[in-house]
Order: C-alpha cells, then structure tokens, then sequence
C-alpha cells in the first residue's frame, strides 16, 4: 500500500486524534509515524534531554503491528498507531524502572502500570521513557541520573517537574501525547514552562499504581498537543483499578445543572487573578491580564472575582510532604544517601522533627482547606487563574532569583497555585496563554469542583478556541 507523505513539520502540527484518522483512513501508517516521532525526539534531545531511553525496537515492531492491525480493519481506539512517551516513574513491562534516580539501576518491572496498560492497549507505541527529577520530588526537571532536562523554548531555561521530560518532549513536537503525575503541580508547572496543555484529573479517576508514599496527594494524567488529545486520553484510560482503592471515589456530586449552564453561556467562573492573594511577577501579570480579557470577550459564560476563603496551606502541604519523602525513602538515606538529590535527603531530618501532634494539626487544617475550596464552589462552577506566577528560570537552578533556597521544600516557594488543588483533589488544567516579554510561555489554569473532569474539559475547549495560542505562536522546533 502507498502511504502519503507526511512532512514532520505537518505531524508535529497535528493532534493525537487527527494522527489516528489518517492511519484509520489508511493514509498514513503508524510505522511512517513512529519513524517521525523517533526523528523529532533525537534530533531535539541533545538540546533539551528529554528522554531516559528510546524503546526503538519494541516501537518499532509494534507499530508493524499496529499497521497490519489497521490494515485488516481492527482499530483499537481513535488513538490506534499514535506514538506516545511514558513518564520515567510507570512500571513498563520489561524495562528498567529508574525514576530519576541512581539507587535501582536494576529494577525491572514484571507488569505495567494501568494507565499505561490502557494506552497499550488501545493502540498507541510508545517511544521512550521521559526523565523525571528523584522520585519525582520536586518542580524541577533535574535529576541525579539524567542531569537537566531544559525547555525547548529556551535550553538555559528549566522545563519544569517533575513531569519534565514529558512536557518537553510534546513541546518540542516529537509526540502529541506523553504521560505524566502530579502530586503537587508536577504536570501543570513544566506544563506552563513548556507551552502545552497539562491535565490533573480529579483524585482517583486514572488509576495511580503502584501506591506512592504521597498517596492521596497523587494524580496520573496526560500532556498533550490540544486539549482534545487529554479528553481522548482521558476516555480511553479513565475508570477504577482494584490496585488504587481511590481510584473507586473519584466521581462528584452531580454536574447536570453546571452543563445546562455550559451549554447556555451561563456557566459561573470565578476570577483569581491573584490566588491567594500573591500576584504574578511583573513580566507574567500583564499576559494574564490580557489572556483574562480575551476569554471573558470570547467565551460565554457569568464571570466574577473569586477567593477561596482560606489562607494558602503551604505548611499543610509542606508537613504532608516532608514527612511522607523523608520517612518513606528513610532506609534509602541511610544505604545510598551519596548518590542522591541532596535537597530529597534533607527531608529525612526535617521529617524527624516532625512530632505527631504537629502532624495531626496539619491533617486538620488540610481539611479546612479542603471545605473552603470546595464551599467556593457552592457559588461558581469554575476557577480561572494563572498556572504559575513566574515563567521558567535557570536550567540548573532549583528557585527562581531571589528565590527560599533554603526553604525546607524549594519548589512550593514558587509554585503557590498548583499544590493547593493536590490537597483538594480538584481537576484541573494548565493552557498556554501567550508570551512573556522575554518569549518565555505563560499559561492559566481552570480548576472544577471534585470529580467535574469533563466540565472542566469542555470550558477548556472553549478557552483553547479563544485564545489561539498555535496560530499567534507556530510550534518551536523542527526535524533540522
């Protein structure tokens, strides 16, 4: 068969679901498209080092059979022959599970994880595993094993974490869809740095497993070309798993009222242009402030300032996340503490400073939080905010200028607009939104209430159309 040519800037142009039309249409063939994505990755990755590992061979012969699938007419999914990468903290049957760090070079996972497993199969090939920093700890993409992960927009700028190689890999053009976690913004901040579209499902609704010592904080979840790709994404790997008992607890209270007023242009969004009550820096306000303007001109809906009526719970999610780091990796400190992140080892001290009173406190106040949050939603159907209030800083720094170096977690001293909504469970989105003056991304973020995933989607659909940032901002690199 005669397969059309498909020039890399054209695929690196398109969405996940557009790339299964043309091989259902026989158009193209998932080899064509493995070859193209295998292109784009290697030639951007001595520049933004992205990648763990390729998986040519494995992507190869299964996008073979991928082709004689399509061929006899099975396709398993509107994603069947799309290439994807995989975050370098999923199991994957038969390779090497490193997850950013030098400790396990050996660990070879037996079984995949479910979301992966889903991909799998519904048709998609995976490429190659993405790099993460140490456990997936902190917000950048720096890492003990691979180094620094930088952002294809700018190589001395950082990509963001810990999903850093997935949202660089996708900014880059070399997949339309790469899978990430987020137990703090870990999709939503490299998600922003990078200029792509990063989704934290509401608590639970793709299965998380293995268990992370941050459990209830942890979300698995899709960065993509478009918003269409998350909501595919989303369909095809959505659902509980007995292995991830939250992954049964994910659905809300009820969403018919919030999408008649969708669907009437009535729907209630509150404003954040300052979340708790910390404005963006100076070069990231007025792109905000403009990106505001043109949703509210395009999109229909009831719009009106919003607070959550409770202080911003740094110490809450800082108590839950020292502790659960640095008692959880405990043993590990005290064999292989040399070859590790040395912030990650800090935690273990900090951790047992901790006394249980203390700890306890901070489970009281993240429920607070968590009332307050969801209260808010009482009155609106919708949160619109900035994603971050900085654009990407230094490749190989952990805080932005002027930065809490020595905070006992860096990372949440720049990041005060993501981690809330990991202690509330909430979807919610980062879209690019425009440019920095310095041609750095900038992007904003649509939180629902608890268990509104689709809600969320579809008003992020909307905004997507209205802002135009492809068409104002042509995709960064190229196969050259």
């Amino acid at each position: 068969m005669a397969f059309a040519e498909l020039r890399a800037e054209e695929y690196a142009a398109l969405s996940a679901r557009a790339l299964g039309r043309l091989v259902a249409d026989g158009r193209v063939s998932p080899v064509q498209l493995v070859e193209l994505a295998l292109t784009l990755a290697k030639a951007t990755e001595p520049r933004i080092n992205a990648y763990v590992s390729f998986l040519e061979p494995l992507a190869r012969s299964v996008a073979e059979e991928r082709g004689r699938e399509a061929r006899a007419g099975h396709l398993r999914s509107a994603l069947h022959g799309v290439p994807i990468a995989v975050k370098d903290n999923f199991y994957l049957k038969g390779f090497p599970l490193a997850r950013g760090s030098r400790t396990s070079p050996d660990y070879v996972p037996n079984e995949n994880a479910p979301m992966v497993q889903r991909l799998i199969d519904a048709g998609t090939i995976i490429i190659g595993k993405t790099t993460t920093p140490e456990f997936g700890w902190k917000g950048t993409g720096i890492s003990p094993l691979t180094g620094i992960t930088r952002n294809p927009w700018n190589a001395e700028r950082n990509s963001g974490g810990s999903s850093a190689g997935s949202a660089a890999t996708v900014a880059s053009g070399a997949v339309p869809i790469a899978v990430g976690t987020d137990a703090g913004g870990s999709i939503r901040i490299p998600a922003a740095f990078c200029g792509v579209p990063g989704f934290k499902p509401t608590l639970g609704r793709i299965p998380v497993w293995p268990g992370t010592v941050t459990e209830t904080l942890s979300h698995a979840g899709p960065l993509t070309r478009f918003v269409d790709d998350i909501v595919v994404t989303l369909d095809l790997t959505a659902g509980p798993d007995a292995r991830d008992p939250l992954s049964f607890t994910s659905t809300g209270a009820g969403d018919a009222e919030r999408w008649d007023r969708l669907r009437g242009g009535r729907i209630k969004v509150g404003l954040m242009s300052a979340p708790f009550g910390i404005r963006p820096e100076c070069a990231v306000e007025p792109v905000i402030t403009a990106a505001l303007a043109e949703i509210t001109a395009a999109v229909p809906a009831r719009y009106s300032d919003a607070a959550i009526e409770a202080p911003l719970p740094r110490d809450v999610f800082e108590a839950l996340w020292v502790t659960a780091r640095g008692l959880g990796y405990e043993k590990l400190f005290a064999r292989q503490a040399a070859i590790m992140d040395p912030g990650l080892v800090r935690l273990g001290p900090l951790a047992q400073a901790y006394s249980l009173s203390r700890f306890f406190q901070a489970i009281g106040n993240r429920r607070s939080f968590v009332s307050a949050a969801f209260k808010l939603f009482e009155s609106v159907d919708l949160l619109l905010m900035p994603t971050m209030p900085i654009v990407a800083f230094d490749a190989a720094a952990e805080v932005p200028p002027g930065g809490e170096a020595e905070a006992p977690l860096p990372w949440i001293t720049w990041t005060p607009y993501t981690y809330p909504f990991n202690l509330s469970g909430q979807p919610a989105i980062s879209l690019p939104c425009g440019l920095a003056a310095e041609g750095m991304p900038v992007a904003v973020q649509i939180v629902g209430p608890f268990g509104s995933d689709a809600l969320v989607l579809a008003f992020a659909r909307e905004v997507e159309t209205a802002l135009a940032f492809r068409e104002r901002h042509p995709l960064r690199l190229s196969a050259s």
